[in-house]
């Protein structure tokens, strides 16, 4: 079985059995539906497996299956029965959901639908006194923002969200905080800013993982936070730095992280193109390559790879360099 058809399966075992994604779903009623823990439950595991695809496979084939498990929890909310608790349980998993929607259509290039969640997400947050949320929600508003060319909103969210994490808040969060924090001041060309919050990154991080982290901080392994320093040191026009970093994280990076791996890979073709070693270039954007037509949906990964090919054009004299053009054109375009 290729990673295509295991995306095709993972989507199906996640969502397609679950009603909300049948033919009448549209029309279905649930006035008299009673909802219990095991429905609650059966909700969050939905969750936790999109989450997982995205980290394996990137959100551009999950926004839409996750929308209309959105569109069923709103419904729930709306006309089903259930006790106190479990509304707030609804309430929170609604929440959690908006989040990560946004974070899939921003994974997918739909930016517009992408903060259109966000700010959903975000109301909730300050609503309810979700502080977890509204921590998640403007941490993933930082990353999109540099992504935006606004790298100073992107400081500012994640500063805005360490005024949320209270006691509550372990170290990993403080970490993620610290390090969209830094690319901020990285994509702004702030050597020092960057510099001072990475170093906070660091030094959060190695505190260790904790019992009360949250599983929407689980992503940020050892591999991820050393591709994060690598991207921000490649902003900062540190290209030889970006370089060990960038190819150090693409060694270690496990396959449930691939589209964090494919972002890795596309930023130190770049980085490597910019040091002046066109061959790890070329290396790096071939792995990346072969992500993509093995079932990799990220489009970022996909816009950071024809900036590479683009990049690629002054060495056109090359046959490498040609071939590696044609071969981003077909898969990335």
């Amino acid at each position: 079985m290729n990673r295509r058809d295991v995306l095709a399966a993972s989507t199906v075992a996640a969502i397609g059995g679950l009603p909300w994604l049948s033919a009448a779903a549209g029309a279905q009623r649930v006035d008299q539906t009673r909802v219990g823990i095991d429905q609650v439950e059966e909700l969050r595991a939905t969750l936790s497996d999109l989450d997982a695809i995205d980290q394996r496979f990137g959100g551009d084939r999950l926004w839409r299956s996750a929308q209309h498990t959105l569109q069923w929890v709103h419904n729930l909310l709306d006309r089903a029965l259930f006790t106190a608790d479990i509304g707030a349980e609804l309430h929170s998993i609604a929440g959690q959901l908006t989040t990560s929607l946004g974070w899939y259509c921003y994974d997918a290039a739909q930016q517009e639908r992408a903060n259109v969640f966000f700010s959903q997400a975000l109301n909730t947050a300050l609503l309810s006194r979700d502080a977890p949320l509204a921590v998640r929600t403007l941490s993933n508003m930082a990353r999109q923002a540099v992504d935006l060319g606004k790298p100073r909103d992107a400081i500012r969210f994640a500063q805005i969200a360490t005024t949320h994490t209270g006691t509550w808040a372990p170290a990993r969060v403080h970490s993620l905080l610290a390090v969209r924090e830094a690319q901020g001041y990285a994509r702004l060309g702030d050597t020092v800013g960057a510099n001072d919050a990475i170093l906070r990154a660091w030094r959060a991080f190695e505190q260790g993982p904790s019992d009360r982290d949250p599983q929407w901080s689980a992503f940020l392994n050892e591999a991820e936070m050393t591709c994060l320093e690598g991207m921000c040191r490649s902003d900062l026009g540190q290209h030889q730095q970006a370089v060990d970093l960038l190819g150090r994280s693409a060694d270690m990076q496990d396959t449930a992280h691939d589209r964090n791996r494919g972002m890795c890979l596309v930023r130190l073709s770049g980085a490597a193109l910019s040091a002046g070693d066109l061959d790890q270039s070329i290396a790096a954007a071939e792995a990346s390559v072969r992500m993509i037509d093995s079932g990799m949906t990220s489009q970022r990964n996909k816009h950071v790879l024809l900036n590479v090919a683009v990049d690629l054009r002054p060495f056109g004299s090359d046959s490498r360099a040609r071939n590696m053009i044609e071969q981003i054109t077909a898969h990335a375009a």
